[in-house]
């Protein structure tokens, strides 16, 4: 009885070896590796890193109109009254919406650890399914 299940016990590890061969990164002109992110996103285009963070629309705290900030570096300006914000005070107005930059449309978006960043992590389009991701090491 030992045979045949030393034989069938190889054979699916031959197959399973066969299978895995074009997942793994070699040294032919296959040089790719699938991860669970890669295999399961559903995305078509994005970015990673807060310089290629999409444009955003925050709230004024003196007047309450939008304000849009085009780029993470640009200066915050209220077009309605006097208010003022350098890109390092970000964190502390409020984020209405972030706009994706290929269709224009209201990305959804959100934090992954709020109790250690301040600021939105990623955001998705869910017309164009583009990505954005708030690159970072340190966590």
């Amino acid at each position: 009885m030992t045979d045949p299940l030393q034989t069938l016990f190889r054979g699916l590890k031959g197959t399973g070896r066969r299978l895995l061969k074009p997942l793994q990164r070699g040294d032919g002109p296959n040089k790719f590796r699938l991860s669970a992110v890669d295999t399961a996103t559903t995305t078509h285009d994005g970015d990673a890193g807060w310089a290629k963070r999409p444009p955003a629309t925050l709230e004024c705290p003196r007047c309450g109109s939008d304000i849009l900030q085009h780029n993470a570096r640009d200066s915050i300006d209220c077009p309605r009254c006097v208010a003022e914000f350098s890109y390092e005070e970000f964190p502390e107005l409020e984020l209405k919406r972030l706009t994706c930059p290929v269709c224009r449309s209201e990305m959804v978006h959100g934090q992954r650890h709020p109790e250690q960043l301040d600021i939105v992590e990623w955001a998705t389009c869910n017309d164009c399914r583009y990505h954005w991701e708030f690159k970072h090491s340190y966590l």
